[in-house]
């Protein structure tokens, strides 16, 4: 089956929320800073249902950050990466501690600025229970497997990008709408995560440069 027209649109509309979400904060923070401050986050690792990794994944502190090569480069099926070394990693379906969770592939990676809506979601309102979040490839394995369906689970972010209040998002597991990459192979971003579809993998080329020229319009405004 081809792609349509409503396609593109859905995909040029996720591309651009992550433009929005990733200019929350400044690119231009000094280094070593993070606006707003990266909240405590408990990782759960979800088995991949292509691959199988993560099916082991053990509880413990994450020694390495999304920055570094780490397993990616070795192949290693040990912690996952996680974009801070202070968040905790544990299987899915562990006990809940408290803290916000972020569910993710045992596959795949963020980048720190991936999870900037999350650290604002939070930062607005530190005092709720029962944070959630998801990675695109964790949705879809939830059945979100649809692009209206991965678009409409995400909309969330919206109302972040606007300082609307996040009263709404109570009770339900938030997807992040970011790309995420490999563990392994290419360091390609994935916008629909790893093991994609072929009908949505292929609409990768667009949605990055629809980002990219968001971004950027975004910075020359800033700059004029």
């Amino acid at each position: 089956m081809g792609v349509s027209r409503s396609d593109e649109a859905v995909v040029e509309r996720m591309a651009l929320r992550e433009a929005a979400v990733s200019l929350l904060v400044a690119p231009d923070q000094p280094p070593g800073v993070v606006r707003p401050p990266a909240p405590d986050v408990e990782v759960r690792v979800v088995a991949c249902p292509a691959c199988g990794a993560g099916a082991s994944a053990g509880e413990g502190t994450a020694e390495g950050t999304a920055e570094s090569a780490g397993d990616r480069a070795g192949g290693s099926a040990g912690e996952p990466d996680v974009p801070f070394a202070h968040w905790t990693t544990a299987p899915a379906g562990s006990p809940p501690t408290g803290l916000p969770v972020l569910r993710m592939l045992g596959c795949e990676w963020l980048t720190p600025r991936a999870v900037l809506p999350l650290a604002v979601a939070v930062e607005r309102e530190p005092g709720r229970a029962a944070w959630a979040f998801r990675t695109r490839g964790v949705a879809r394995v939830d059945g979100y497997d649809t692009l209206p369906a991965l678009d409409e689970s995400e909309r969330w972010a919206d109302l972040v990008v606007r300082g609307a209040g996040l009263a709404p998002l109570a009770g339900a597991e938030l997807t992040l709408p970011a790309v995420t990459r490999s563990r392994w192979g290419s360091p390609e971003p994935l916008f629909a995560g790893p093991h994609a579809p072929a009908e949505l993998a292929g609409l990768g080329g667009l949605y990055l440069a629809v980002r990219l020229r968001a971004v950027e319009r975004a910075l020359d405004e800033g700059a004029a």
